[in-house]
């Protein structure tokens, strides 16, 4: 259903017609915040993100400008579905979860280290987490989902996003310390 173009955004309207400028400036503007969550949450992040991007064009005209949920956070979800549906297929394929390689002991903090060091050192520690304690983690920190909207998404409780929550921060706790002489 295309809602009336009086009263979308003219930009939204634009790319839901297909406009490729409009799309483009779509993807500039949520585009960082999709492949973030790809690269989190995706072994193949980059056919996840031409994926989502392909189903948000396709179901634009469904986006409800007047209703809960704002554009980002729809796109956060559609693209959260999306990663779920191919966590689901590698699962029932039997395929493993590839973790990464880790080193034998994780490098000592420096407060001189990079954005992009402490980034990279964050999303080893994320690929470590289980996977419901990860899209959490993900969802809540990284995305700025709300609890209760995390709950819908996983079709749990919200005390189980809360339990899953809390384990993740303290794992990822234990993964971003510092080891200090500790095997």
């Amino acid at each position: 259903m295309a809602w009336p173009a009086a009263r979308t955004d003219p930009l939204l309207d634009r790319a839901t017609r297909g406009d490729r400028a409009a799309r483009a400036a779509l993807l500039e503007q949520h585009g960082p915040r999709v492949y973030a969550l790809c690269t989190r949450l995706s072994h193949q992040p980059d056919d996840a993100y031409q994926e989502i991007w392909a189903r948000i064009f396709q179901r634009l005209d469904r986006f409800d400008p007047h209703g809960a949920a704002s554009l980002q956070t729809w796109i956060a979800t559609l693209a959260h579905r999306t990663l779920v549906d191919h966590h689901r297929r590698r699962a029932a394929r039997g395929d493993p979860l590839p973790l990464g390689e880790l080193p034998a002991q994780a490098p000592a903090v420096d407060e001189q280290l990079s954005a992009r060091a402490r980034a990279a050192q964050l999303d080893q520690a994320l690929s470590r987490l289980p996977e419901g304690q990860r899209r959490v983690v993900v969802l809540h920190h990284i995305e700025g989902l709300s609890l209760d909207e995390i709950a819908r998404e996983e079709g749990v409780a919200v005390g189980t996003v809360k339990s899953r929550l809390h384990r993740g921060r303290a794992r990822l706790a234990q993964l971003l310390a510092p080891h200090r002489g500790a095997p």
